[in-house]
């Protein structure tokens, strides 16, 4: 799997790109948390239009990723879900914790509406 981070204004865009399973969740949750403190950010979108495939062990990341940003004062969105993904994160019922989005530009709105 491939993340790649860039700021959008005052907001980190994780881009994952291949398949996010059991091997390589800790990476996901390392290399993104190690983002998210090194600039501040409190605001996070995810853009998966490059994933594939995601395991339950690799979405429960999702998650934990969601609370770590909250208990920051910030949030998370994910977009461009493939629709293998999108099947998941719609069976989890995702989208009614943490938004949902169709465009990166959706989400970037989305969360930067709710992230001070």
């Amino acid at each position: 799997m491939d993340i790649r981070f860039h700021q959008a204004g005052p907001l980190l865009v994780v881009s994952l790109t291949g398949r996010l399973d059991a091997a390589e969740q800790n990476a996901i949750k390392d290399t993104v948390t190690k983002e998210i403190d090194a600039t501040g950010t409190k605001g996070v979108v995810f853009d998966l239009a490059g994933l594939e495939y995601v395991s339950s062990a690799g979405f429960r990341e999702f998650f934990l990723l969601g609370r770590h940003l909250q208990r920051l004062g910030g949030g998370l969105a994910v977009c461009a879900l493939q629709p293998a993904v999108k099947r998941i994160f719609d069976i989890a019922q995702f989208q009614t914790a943490y938004p949902v989005c169709a465009t990166l530009d959706e989400a970037l709105v989305a969360i930067g509406s709710s992230v001070p």
